[in-house]
C-alpha cells in the first residue's frame, strides 16, 4: 500500500469520525431536527462519494480492456502493454483526489453544522462555502496539472504506425 493510498484512508477515517461526532453530539438538538433528511445526505455523500471519485476509480479501470481514461495521448499510455504500468502509475494521483474530496466534505459538514448552532456563523455560511469551494476547484486543477504532467506526449520514435492526435490546430 502506497504513502497515497494510506493517507486517503486515514482522511477518510477521520471523516467517518467527525461525522460519528456530528451524529451524537449535534442530531438531537431541535436546529437538526427539521433536516434531518440533510444530515443524512451529507453523510452519505461523506462515506461514498470519495470511494467512488477516488480508488474506486482504479478498481473499474482495471476491469476494463481499454479505454476509460480521458487524457491526451491516452491511446498510447492506457492500451496495450502499457496499461498495466500505466494504471499503477495513475493510481496515487486518484487516492490524491479522494483525499482532497474527503476534506472538502469534511468543510462542507462543518459549515453545515456551525451554521445550525451558531446564528452568527448563518451570515457567513455562503461566502465561506464559496471560498472552500474555491479552494477546491483550485487543487482539483493542480490535480488535473499533475496527471497530465505524468503522462506527456510520447516521443516520435516510439509512437509506432499509429498517428496520434496532436495538441496544437493544424492550419
Amino acid at each position: 500500500m502506497n504513502a497515497q493510498r494510506r493517507l486517503f484512508l486515514v482522511t477518510w477515517v477521520v471523516g467517518l469520525v467527525l461525522l460519528r461526532q456530528a451524529w451524537t453530539e449535534y442530531a438531537d438538538l431541535p436546529e437538526f431536527a427539521r433536516e434531518r433528511s440533510s444530515l443524512w445526505a451529507v453523510s452519505v455523500v461523506l462515506t461514498v462519494t470519495p470511494w467512488v471519485a477516488g480508488p474506486g476509480v482504479m478498481w473499474l479501470l482495471r476491469r476494463m480492456p481499454s479505454g476509460g481514461v480521458n487524457l491526451p495521448h491516452a491511446e498510447y499510455w492506457f492500451t496495450g502493454e502499457r496499461r498495466g504500468p500505466s494504471l499503477d502509475k495513475l493510481a496515487p494521483y486518484l487516492d490524491a483526489f479522494g483525499t482532497m474530496l474527503i476534506v472538502f466534505l469534511v468543510g462542507v459538514l462543518a459549515l453545515f453544522i456551525s451554521e445550525r448552532i451558531d446564528p452568527r456563523a448563518a451570515s457567513l455560511s455562503a461566502l465561506m462555502f464559496l471560498a472552500w469551494t474555491v479552494g477546491f476547484l483550485g487543487g482539483a486543477s493542480w490535480w488535473v496539472r499533475r496527471v497530465m504532467a505524468a503522462f506527456p506526449a510520447p516521443d516520435e520514435s516510439t509512437r509506432g504506425v499509429k498517428r496520434f492526435r496532436s495538441t496544437r490546430r493544424r492550419r
